[in-house]
């Protein structure tokens, strides 16, 4: 573990190490925030020390504001005696002096060759002991990285620094459970289930040659070559052979369909067009392309008829029977939609409830990073402390199965394997923000479940 001292600006060497203080916040929080190293908890829960209070420490704390505190730590001369010997120990067991053999030089030789490396390790010792000793015993939970006013060691009396840091905040949480929301409508209207009748249909389409006389047209599906250039150069996506779409379906830009409505068979045809403003891709975003386009193939969509023989081609007994599935998928997704939207009036009714301070470095970060209004992300902060207390009270855990959940569901979506997904979370350290994420996202279930709804 690196060292705390390295934080304070009392490292001997001419050469300063990096400091101590290591990003271990993000797991509760789901940004990067800051705790000491020896504070990190794999589950995101509460800080422990990392061992037991050995030796003598007193804190003042002084409150600055709500979520800032000083903390004045005295460590006692009795305490530093202790911690000077394992200076000694520490430093005698890598020194080189001439006459003496390694770990065997007296203290008073250590001193006239080591003396600030000594007090530099004690120092070390003592902060790496009593500062998380002072925030346990204070029941602080540091969000940001902490700032150090030390002064250099006095062998002789009490050694007393400071510390500036700004806490998680402390709130009383209201009564969560049975909270009042709006019940909504769970019908699902016959147009949409024709809808889906004829996404079905159009999937399940045969194609036939058109006639030799027949123009391009809505519903048709045409095989062209076409050839794009700008100021005269080609550019990447602007050229293809051989190229299948179903015309009037919007796969592509209006103007290049425009430019292809009415040819035949065979036509070929030049155009120019111009890219939206607010195109995708930025570098052919408001740029005038111009296009040679030839139609190879035009063909006609052979729709099957809604019935029950097309309900057998899927392998269904009957028409009725698709359309009873349809129905139980419109209604899980219609539930589910509900759901989220009762998951959307809770956010905002704990929003309204509570009005605690939140950390400012916090705030600034998120302004930084998102560029949102302040208002907006001191709102999604308290949100987010508000959920991670009531998931503690209620032990609300991401499980082994919900990560594998969002594994799977991604999989589906981008058609990769699972442990591809898991290598990419893995190796992008994305995993603790995930684990966030379900947390804030099984908590708001958890509440939607227990609301009032009517």
């Amino acid at each position: 573990m690196a060292e705390l001292v390295d934080a304070l600006g009392l490292e001997p060497s001419a050469e300063r190490r990096g400091s101590s203080i290591l990003p271990a916040r993000t797991e509760s929080m789901g940004r990067k925030t800051h705790r000491p190293s020896f504070f990190f908890t794999s589950a995101g829960g509460q800080a422990e020390p990392k061992q037991k209070k050995e030796y003598s420490m007193t804190a003042k704390i002084k409150n600055i504001s709500d979520t800032k505190k000083k903390l004045d730590i005295t460590v006692k001369k009795e305490a530093l005696e202790k911690y000077l010997k394992k200076a000694y120990q520490k430093v005698g067991q890598s020194a080189k002096i001439n006459g003496f053999r390694k770990g065997k030089i007296p203290q008073n030789v250590l001193d006239q060759h080591y003396g600030p490396q000594i007090d530099y390790e004690c120092l070390n010792f003592a902060i790496n002991e009593t500062y998380p000793q002072a925030l346990t015993e204070n029941d602080l939970t540091p969000m940001t990285e902490p700032k150090f006013d030390a002064n250099p060691l006095s062998r002789d009396s009490d050694y007393t620094y400071s510390v500036e840091v700004e806490v998680k905040p402390t709130f009383k949480l209201k009564d969560y459970k049975g909270l009042k929301v709006k019940k909504k409508d769970l019908k699902i209207d016959t147009k949409e289930v024709e809808e889906e009748l004829k996404r079905l249909q159009d999937s399940l389409a045969q194609v036939k040659p058109a006639k030799d006389d027949a123009q391009v047209g809505k519903g048709h599906v045409l095989t062209i070559d076409f050839e794009g250039t700008i100021d005269g150069k080609a550019f990447e996506g602007g050229t293809a052979k051989d190229y299948n779409f179903e015309f009037g379906s919007g796969q592509l830009l209006q103007g290049f369909e425009d430019a292809l409505k009415g040819l035949k068979k065979g036509e070929e045809k030049e155009f120019d067009m111009d890219f939206p403003a607010d195109y995708f891709e930025k570098d052919l975003a408001g740029k005038k392309a111009h296009y040679k386009i030839k139609v190879k193939d035009i063909h006609d969509k052979d729709l099957p008829k809604i019935d029950d023989e097309m309900a057998k081609d899927i392998g269904k007994e009957s028409l009725a029977e698709v359309k009873k599935e349809i129905e139980d998928a419109l209604t899980k997704r219609a539930e589910a939609t509900n759901k989220r939207e009762y998951a959307e009036e809770i956010r905002k009714k704990l929003i309204k409830d509570y009005k605690f301070e939140v950390p400012q470095s916090l705030v600034d970060t998120e302004i930084e990073r998102t560029k949102k209004d302040k208002k907006e992300i001191e709102e999604g902060l308290r949100l987010e402390f508000v959920l991670e207390a009531i998931a503690r009270e209620e032990k609300i855990q991401p499980t082994p199965e919900d990560f594998q959940n969002h594994f799977q569901m991604l999989s589906q979506m981008y058609q990769q394997p699972v442990q591809e997904i898991q290598k990419i979370y893995s190796q992008n350290n994305m995993i603790n923000t995930l684990a966030v994420q379900i947390l804030f996202d099984k908590t708001l279930d958890w509440l939607v479940d227990q609301a009032k709804i009517a």
